[in-house]
């Protein structure tokens, strides 16, 4: 992800979720695009989970429009 696309999950994370602080998300996020093995807690369980729907929800835009 690049910069302005972490910063929007973590906004659009922080306003619908809002279960972890935005300095951990982006170290989590930090540690996915570096490639690390993320210690999975039940915080990052959601943010795994939101993750896996935001880029769902980026290839439904992109593979919709004509």
């Amino acid at each position: 992800m690049n910069t302005l696309e972490k910063e929007a999950f973590i906004k659009a994370y922080s306003t619908n979720v809002a279960a972890v602080a935005d300095d951990d998300v982006r170290a989590f996020l930090d540690c996915v695009d570096s490639g690390e093995d993320v210690e999975y807690s039940n915080d990052y369980t959601s943010i795994m989970d939101a993750l896996g729907m935001w880029h769902e929800a980026i290839n439904f835009f992109l593979s919709s429009k004509v």
